[in-house]
């Protein structure tokens, strides 16, 4: 594996320069197909970078179709070169029988481009989809959250941590077409987003079932796991009494605790030695996502961007 370098005083985001360098050795063959990337703690500490940063590096080039990656067994690269040279042909006489049929319709080279440019963009923006960013410092319920805006269909979801705002505010104005965050940290971000417009107020829960389990749970000492984020933060303000000491990744389990508090599919965000760690200790399930007000009015307001987009590729006329 290539050494790979981060320019801290880059313009382009840290994620976004090591994704850059390990898609390029991916597709080039310089890291072949099956080779096993390292763990995320220790992608980390070789690059001196916070786990959430390369977490969210190994979940873009996932994203990609560079890498995927296995509970327990790891990350290892899926990318099968293609024959390119058979590809392009089958492209170009593809191309060459379009232009055929638009040449017997008679329009002209000038009207073809245009077209050709339409169309290029209106199926961009159905590749993108909408890009809708959260803004959130509990990272552990990324799963979670994900799922829940993914159900509007075609959004993409991109998760921020507010710490990584205030370096490059930017980012995620070039990256979204939403962004998302809670009352309190959209107060926060107000001042340092470029485009305002795109923020918007969201309202959190709690399910009641889980908060149900931590009302049972009230003077005991619960752990709650710690990967990146603020999760043992959040359960700690749910409970009204009892102890909430963080379960973290690469630390040994904390003595004497009555049940461990997990937000659903934790089993996605924690480490294969931290997920043997928890197998047989009593867990409650902890869920805290988007209220359904605020869902409506995202899905109201995504329909309007789906509706604006489809109405210019055909603003203008012959």
């Amino acid at each position: 594996m290539l050494k790979y370098t981060i320019n801290p005083d880059s313009e382009i985001p840290v994620y976004r320069q090591l994704v850059d360098q390990i898609n390029a050795e991916i597709r080039s063959g310089a890291l072949k197909t099956g080779t096993q990337l390292p763990t995320v703690r220790e992608m980390a500490e070789r690059m001196n970078l916070s786990c959430g940063t390369v977490k969210r590096v190994y979940d873009t080039l996932r994203e990609m179709g560079d890498i995927e990656m296995t509970r327990r067994r790891g990350s290892f690269v899926k990318y099968v070169r293609a024959d390119r040279d058979s590809r392009k042909i089958q492209a170009m006489t593809a191309i060459d029988r379009m232009i055929r049929c638009l040449t017997d319709l008679n329009f002209s080279p000038a009207e073809i481009q245009i077209f050709l440019s339409l169309k290029m963009r209106e199926w961009g923006l159905k590749w993108s989809g909408i890009r809708v960013a959260l803004v959130t410092d509990y990272a552990e319920l990324g799963p979670v959250l994900e799922k829940q805006l993914g159900s509007i269909g075609n959004v993409k979801v991109i998760l921020c941590e507010f710490r990584q705002l205030r370096e490059y505010p930017y980012s995620i104005d070039e990256e979204s077409d939403v962004i998302l965050a809670s009352p309190e940290d959209a107060q926060r971000l107000q001042p340092i987003l470029p485009d305002k417009t795109k923020l918007i107020k969201v309202a959190f829960a709690a399910r009641r079932d889980g908060l149900l389990a931590l009302s049972r749970a009230e003077g005991k000492r619960l752990g709650a796991i710690c990967v990146h984020g603020e999760f043992p933060k959040l359960v700690r303000e749910q409970l009204n009494g009892g102890e909430v000491v963080p379960v973290c990744p690469g630390e040994a389990m904390p003595e004497g605790l009555d049940a461990v508090v997990v937000p659903p599919e934790w089993e996605s965000v924690c480490p294969p030695e931290m997920c043997d760690q928890l197998a047989d200790m009593e867990k409650i399930t902890f869920e805290y996502a988007i209220d359904e007000g605020s869902m409506l009015y995202l899905e109201e307001r995504i329909n309007r961007i789906r509706d604006e987009r489809q109405l210019q590729p055909g603003a203008l006329s012959f």
